[in-house]
């Protein structure tokens, strides 16, 4: 198995990852209900939506590390990773913080006063430049202006790609694993440790990197095993134990999502967030070694890998298309409490999922054939022309 092979189960995981984000905030936070009514029982099903994000933490630690670790031996390592992830992350994220920095322009200036409750909570901007703004919200215990708030995970993923490279480049194999395991095993005490120190400081154990590490590490590590043919021929002959142990971890989400379901409940953040990555990491390989399988042929669904193509452009959007809609209707936040709020949150969706697909078409997906013109395998085959000339002198 190597990260240059295409595994279209990881779109329509992505996929998922980007549905649970958009019931999140066009549902589950909008829509009232009144208790013990068969809508409040309805929504009480998506209480865990707001994971979709460490869904993406699991994905982005397995694909990444997987690539990282094929192309450990290249010349262009860490240009070839830098390059390619400036193209796919960077270009859309800059209209987004220029949008953004636009609309609170015009708010100031008194020109689209109906769009003030989009700015308001509003932190330092530089910070959103260097992808820091995680830090910022752990200071100020907040998530910031309408619309921004969710950018603390692309925060989170820079800096995870500004670390995991050069781990993977200078650490053997064996110490690489020990030095995620560690990763993963501090994440949750971190979390607590925090709790324990600032109790109310809810935002610094939800946002900050090092809390939030085992997501991403536990990935990393399932990248590794998978191309361990000990341990993926293990796995693989062990099929009915990776299904129970997947059917455990997904009873478990059952239990967190009656009894703790709050991201700040001391449950969820002590081994909750732990649990969850592990139940996302195990549907996800289950489904890349087994691709006969049920799971698999779901995942497989096109309009489910679509939603996955367009998912990093719709995690950027979504909540503004909402909030513009709603600021110019009736000029306040976002709620659905009857039939027309619920039409415009579903216009809000689809203008959402119309803009994204062009956004990928025209502007995402060029700018992702661009990052990949620098190769890994390229640059390996330079650096082997460049000795073979050097001992031919």
């Amino acid at each position: 198995m190597r990260a240059q092979e295409h595994i279209p189960e990881l779109d329509g995981l992505r996929g998922i990852a980007i549905g649970l984000v958009l019931i999140w905030h066009y549902l589950f936070l909008l829509a009232k209900a009144a208790p013990a009514t068969a809508l409040s029982y309805a929504l009480a099903c998506f209480r865990l939506s707001w994971t979709g994000v460490d869904l993406f933490f699991v994905l982005s630690g397995f694909l990444i590390c997987g690539i990282l670790f094929d192309a450990r031996n290249s010349l262009g390592y860490f240009g070839t990773f830098y390059v390619r992830r400036f193209f796919r992350i960077v270009p859309a994220y800059a209209v987004c913080l220029c949008g953004a920095y636009t609309l609170s322009w015009l708010v100031r200036s008194g020109r689209a006063e109906r769009f003030m409750f989009m700015t308001t909570d509003a932190l330092p901007w530089p910070p959103y430049l260097l992808f820091l703004q995680n830090f910022s919200m752990a200071l100020w215990n907040s998530l910031g202006a309408f619309g921004l708030g969710g950018t603390w995970s692309l925060a989170v993923e820079e800096q995870f790609y500004l670390t995991l490279p050069a781990l993977v480049r200078f650490l053997n194999t064996r110490r690489l694993v020990i030095v995620l395991l560690c990763g993963i095993i501090a994440a949750p005490f971190l979390r607590v440790l925090l709790h324990a120190l600032w109790p109310a400081r809810w935002a610094s154990w939800f946002v900050l990197t090092p809390c939030r590490a085992d997501a991403l590490l536990l990935g990393s590590l399932a990248a590794i095993g998978l191309r361990e043919p000990s341990c993926r021929v293990w796995l693989l002959r062990n099929k009915l134990l990776l299904r129970l142990s997947m059917g455990v971890l997904l009873v478990g989400l059952g239990l967190l999502t009656l009894r703790a379901p709050n991201p700040n409940d001391f449950l969820m953040l002590s081994v909750g967030y732990t649990w969850l990555a592990l139940s996302y990491l195990s549907v996800l390989v289950y489904a890349v070694l087994f691709t006969g399988s049920s799971l698999s042929r779901c995942l497989r669904w096109k309009w489910l890998a679509w939603l996955g193509k367009i998912a990093y452009g719709t995690y950027l959007l979504h909540a503004f298309v909402l909030g513009g809609i709603f600021g110019a209707l009736w000029s306040r936040p976002p709620l659905i409490t009857n039939v027309s709020e619920l039409t415009a949150t579903l216009f809000a969706l689809t203008v959402t999922l119309t803009i994204c697909q062009f956004s990928w078409k025209y502007f995402e997906k060029p700018l992702v054939r661009i990052g990949h013109r620098w190769n890994y395998s390229a640059k390996a085959a330079e650096r082997a022309a460049l000795a073979e000339a050097a001992i031919a002198q």
